[in-house]
This record gives C-alpha cells, structure tokens and sequence, in this order.
C-alpha cells in the first residue's frame, strides 16, 4: 500500500525576502528620479520638446504655442507675419528650410524662439 505523507518546509530565508524587498525599493526609488530628471528636461522647453501639457507647460507656454501656430502657417505660405504680439527679428533660407527668429509677447512676457520651417518644424527658446 502507498503511503503518501505532506512533507512541508521553510519557503525560503528571510535574508531573500529582505534582498527582494531592497531590490525593489531601489527600482522604485530609480524610477522616480528618473521621471523627475525627465520631467524637469521637458518642463525647460515644453514648445521645443513638443509637450504643451500641463505638468510641463504653464498658460504663457500654452498661449505661445498658439501664437507659435498661427506664425508657422504664414511662414510655410510665404506670408508677412500680420500679429501685433509678434516681430520678426531675423529670417534665414539655408539647407531648403526657413530659419525666423521671432520676438514674441506672451501673457505680458517677451519671449524669443528660433524657429525652422522645412518638411517639419522645429523650434527653441533662444535670448532675446
């Protein structure tokens, strides 16, 4: 006759659930700063980045990317900048793409970006 018997035993040390429970702490605690150091690159230039949201842009970067947005339409047209909240400082053609540098009054903030129109558009916050 077979006898089956429930043979039970320790799962494991205590020193491995220790181990796991540090591991784990470290990888959340990377995580946060990493979305931190992430966070703060993004909120530096949220227009340039392309992330005109809320953590990362205010009401002026959100106001600038929608003056930013009537500009480049003139701009691909080939038309005169007609906003009284923006002045063209500067206009370059190099390498088939437009290069402006615009001085832009925003939520009463002066504000100047570079901005290059070419099969994509790119900008950044340059001084004024």
């Amino acid at each position: 006759m077979k006898r089956w018997v429930l043979v039970l035993t320790e799962r494991g040390s205590d020193r491995e659930g220790k181990r796991r429970r540090i591991a784990a702490l470290l990888v959340v605690l990377g995580g946060l700063i990493g979305s931190w150091a992430v966070g703060s690159v993004l909120a530096s230039d949220p227009i340039g980045y392309g992330v005109p949201v809320w953590p990362f842009a205010d009401t002026a970067d959100r106001a600038e990317n929608a003056l930013l947005s009537q500009v480049v339409s003139a701009v691909r047209d080939h038309q005169p900048v007609d906003h009284d909240n923006v002045r063209v400082l500067r206009k370059t053609d190099a390498y088939g793409s437009e290069f402006w540098t615009l001085k832009l009054e925003v939520d009463g903030e002066v504000r100047c970006r570079e901005v290059a129109v070419g099969l994509n558009v790119t900008s950044r916050r340059v001084d004024c």
